[in-house]
C-alpha cells in the first residue's frame, strides 16, 4: 500500500508544479480526478479490507488534550492545541464550557460589518426584496463564524441543534430562516434544552416548515405534533401512539405566526385563537383540559421534563462527541445529568467530554461542512469571499439549512464516503488558492524549513496535531522528497495532508 501510496502523493506534486501560478481554474480540474482522488480511494479501499475505518489514524493520537480539541471544535490546528495543552484538559474544558468568558468581539464584528441584516429584526427582513442574497448572507455569517470564533464547541453545538431542529430554505424564507438562527438557535445553544425547545416550537420557521400554522381546528395537522415527538424529544421509542399524536395536534391548533403584510408584528408567533379545537385532549396519558395556548405550553413542559427525551436527546449528544456505539455507561451518566439539572447542556458537556470518555472513543467522519471548515481553520486561510467555499458545500451536497427532511443531515460515514471527489476537490482547490477571495499562505505557513523534515513537520502539526499515522506521514514525506519544494510543491502536499484519514477523521 506504501507504494501505491507514494505514487499517488507524487503524481499530485507532479500536477501541482505543472500548474503555473496563473493558471485557470480548468488546470486544477484536470488534477483533481487522478491523483488526489486515488490517493483517498487507496486508503479506503486498504482500510476497508485490513481495518474499521479511521482506526488507523486514531491510532496515533496519544495527546488527550488534542483529542479533546478534535471533537469539540471544526478541526484541529496548531495555535488551539498547543493553547489546550498548555491549560490542561480541565481547564480548557471549563473555558469552552463558558463561551461568554472568550472574547469574540472581532468575529461578531465583522459579521455586523459585513453581513449587517443578521441582526435586523423580523420586520426590517420582510422589508428585503432580495431574498436570495440574504441568503447567501446567512450562509456567509455561518461560515465566518464556524471558521474563526474562538467558541469552538459553542459553535459545534450551535450545528447539533441546527440538525436536531432542522428547518429547511427549501420550503422557507430566508426572513424566516434567519430569526429562527439568531434568536432561537444560537441564543439558546449552551442553554437548557427546555428553553431551547420552547423556543423552537414558538418559531415561525419551525411553525412554517413543519406545518403548524395550518393546523386547525377544522384540518388538523399532525407534522408538527409527530416530529415534535419523534426527532425533538422522547424519540420513536417514546411510548407515544398515532392517537397521541392526534391529540397532540389538537393541543397544538392555533399556534402559528403573523404573516400579514402590514402587521408590525410579522414574523413572530401568534396564537390564533379561533383556529384551536376546544375540548379536553389525552396525549400519553396527560389530560389538557382546554385552555388555549396554555395547552401547548403545558405540553412542551411535560416532554421537556420527561425521562424518555433525556435519554433519546442526551444519547444523540454522546454520539455526536464520541461516536458510535454510544458507550452506555456515558449515556446513562448524560441522561441523569439532564433530569438532575433541568436539561443544561453544559452540565451534560462536561459528562460526556473527559478524558477517559475520549480515549476509548470511536473516530469520527468529518462531514462536508465540518471538512471545509477545519481545512480553512487548519490552514489558517485569509478568507474576504465565502462564496466559493459555499459552492465547495454545494458540490459535497452538505449546504447548510438545504436538507429538506426535518431529520437534519446525516451523521452517518456510510452516508458521506461516496463523495471523495468533492472531498479531494476541496483540497485542492484551496491548497493551490484557486476559490477566488481564500488564500492560504503556504510558503510562510508551512515552508519556513524548505527541507522535506521541516515542511513535513509543520504541515503534520497544523493538520494532524503533529500525530499522524505512520502511513500518512510516510506518504507526505516522500511526496516532499520527490523534487524540489517549490511553493507548488508545497501546495501539493499541503492538499495531500488533506486528504489523509487522519484529518479526514477527527
Amino acid at each position: 500500500m506504501m507504494e501505491r501510496l507514494g505514487r499517488a502523493a507524487t503524481a499530485v506534486a507532479d500536477a501541482f508544479d505543472g500548474v503555473p501560478e496563473a493558471s485557470t481554474r480548468r488546470a486544477l480540474f484536470a488534477l483533481t480526478g487522478t491523483a488526489a482522488l486515488s490517493l483517498v480511494a487507496g486508503r479506503a479501499e486498504a482500510q476497508a479490507v485490513r481495518i474499521p475505518p479511521g482506526s488507523e489514524a486514531a491510532g496515533n493520537w496519544k495527546s488527550p488534550t488534542n483529542r479533546l480539541v478534535r471533537r469539540l471544535s471544526y478541526g484541529i490546528e496548531a495555535t488551539e492545541a498547543s493553547k489546550a495543552a498548555l491549560m490542561g484538559f480541565d481547564a480548557y474544558v471549563n473555558r469552552q464550557l463558558n463561551p461568554e468568558g472568550i472574547d469574540d468581539s472581532a468575529v461578531e464584528a465583522t459579521v455586523a460589518a459585513n453581513w449587517p441584516r443578521m441582526n435586523w429584526n423580523e420586520a426590517q427582513l420582510y422589508d428585503v426584496s432580495d431574498s436570495y442574497q440574504l441568503w447567501l448572507e446567512l450562509l456567509f455569517a455561518t461560515l465566518h463564524r464556524s471558521t474563526f470564533s474562538q467558541r469552538l464547541l459553542y459553535e459545534r453545538m450551535v450545528e447539533f441543534w441546527t440538525d436536531h431542529f432542522n428547518v429547511s430554505i427549501v420550503k422557507l424564507a430566508p426572513q424566516t430562516l434567519v430569526p429562527f438562527v439568531q434568536k432561537v438557535i444560537r441564543p439558546n445553544a449552551m442553554g437548557t434544552f427546555p428553553d431551547l425547545l420552547k423556543a423552537t416550537a414558538h418559531s415561525a420557521a419551525m411553525l412554517n416548515f413543519l406545518d403548524n400554522d395550518a393546523n386547525t381546528a377544522y384540518a388538523p395537522n399532525i407534522n408538527y405534533s409527530r416530529e415534535l415527538h419523534e426527532l425533538h424529544t422522547v424519540g420513536a421509542q417514546g411510548g407515544y401512539n398515532g392517537e397521541d399524536l392526534r391529540q397532540a395536534a389538537l393541543v397544538l391548533s392555533g399556534w402559528s405566526w403573523t404573516w400579514e403584510t402590514n402587521d408590525p408584528n410579522r414574523g413572530k408567533f401568534l396564537f390564533r385563537p379561533y383556529y384551536h379545537a376546544g375540548g379536553t385532549k389525552v396525549v400519553m396519558g396527560q389530560v389538557y383540559q382546554e385552555n388555549g395556548q396554555l395547552e401547548g405550553e403545558q405540553m412542551l413542559n411535560f416532554l421537556a421534563g420527561h425521562a424518555k427525551t433525556a435519554e433519546f436527546v442526551t444519547k444523540k449528544m454522546v454520539k455526536w462527541f464520541l461516536g458510535e456505539p454510544a458507550p452506555q455507561a456515558v449515556c446513562d451518566a448524560a441522561k441523569a445529568a439532564y433530569l438532575a439539572t433541568g436539561g443544561d447542556i453544559r452540565e451534560i458537556l462536561r459528562v460526556i467530554l473527559t478524558p477517559q470518555n475520549l480515549a476509548l472513543s470511536k473516530p469520527r467522519y468529518k462531514r462536508p461542512y465540518h471538512l471545509l471548515v477545519s481545512m480553512l481553520r487548519s490552514g489558517r486561510a485569509a478568507v474576504t469571499d465565502f462564496t466559493f467555499p459555499v459552492y465547495a458545500l454545494v458540490e459535497a451536497g452538505m449546504v447548510p439549512w438545504n436538507w429538506s427532511f426535518p431529520d437534519g443531515y446525516p451523521d452517518r460515514f456510510e452516508y458521506w464516503v461516496g463523495g471523495q471527489i468533492h472531498r479531494a476537490n476541496m483540497g485542492l482547490w484551496l491548497a493551490g488558492n484557486f476559490l477566488p477571495g481564500v488564500t492560504i499562505d503556504v510558503a510562510t505557513t508551512f515552508g519556513a524549513d524548505r527541507t522535506p523534515n521541516g515542511c513535513l513537520n509543520a504541515i503534520t502539526k497544523a493538520f494532524f496535531g503533529g500525530e499522524g499515522s505512520p502511513d500518512d506521514t510516510s506518504a507526505l514525506l516522500a511526496y516532499l522528497k520527490n523534487g524540489p519544494i517549490t511553493d507548488s510543491r508545497l501546495q501539493g502536499a499541503v492538499a495531500v495532508a488533506m486528504a489523509c484519514p487522519s484529518f479526514q477523521w477527527y
